[in-house]
């Protein structure tokens, strides 16, 4: 093998290493985040720093990045690994939670918050996360609700998982793109 071909492979295996332990360690970041619950009454859905981690993951190292870190924390759930906020069930049956709707957004939020360049851009993908995060949860909670058995109207589902969040959920997705900026530059030089 040429010294060249040498450098390449362990140039692309480096940058393959590098690329999974920030892959990895983003989704260990929303796990972490997770452990921070705090149960709200009136409400199945328990306030966690999870929007701001992953808000984070897609502002700080792209979309792809983040994307993956947060299919990595699903995958975790439905594998059953202890993830999840508020001591909820992880594992295959993770479908059935009120919650499921905020989870199944990550993905999508982590994308929109990385998705533009631009300091004034990832303002705009971040805001874009968090609707999407609101969006689905309300959504899944509401189906959730009705499936349940609880009649629970979209008027309730609004109260129950985005009211108490909204502004808080704004804050935090603020500083974790306010954090995120500086850290994107130097992951984009990569």
């Amino acid at each position: 093998m040429t010294q060249s071909v040498q450098a390449v492979e362990r140039y692309t295996l480096a940058w393959l290493g590098r690329e999974a332990a920030v892959v990895v360690g983003l989704a260990g970041l929303t796990a972490l985040a997770a452990r921070v619950a705090i149960p709200l009454p009136g409400t199945p859905v328990p306030a966690t720093l999870q929007v701001a981690a992953v808000i984070f993951a897609g502002a700080a190292c792209g979309s792809r990045r983040g994307v993956l870190a947060q299919l990595i924390y699903l995958l975790a759930a439905f594998l059953g690994a202890p993830v999840l906020a508020a001591g909820l069930q992880a594992g295959p049956t993770l479908v059935t939670i009120p919650t499921f709707g905020y989870l199944l957004a990550f993905p999508l939020a982590a994308y929109l918050a990385g998705q533009w360049k631009g300091t004034a851009s990832r303002w705009l993908g971040s805001a874009a996360g968090l609707v999407a995060i609101h969006g689905l949860g309300v959504s899944w909670l509401w189906a959730w609700a009705a499936i349940e058995g609880h009649g629970a109207s979209l008027a309730w589902a609004l109260m129950a998982g985005c009211v108490p969040f909204f502004v808080f959920d704004l804050a935090k997705g603020a500083l974790a793109t306010w954090s995120a900026i500086p850290l994107r530059r130097r992951v984009d030089s990569w």
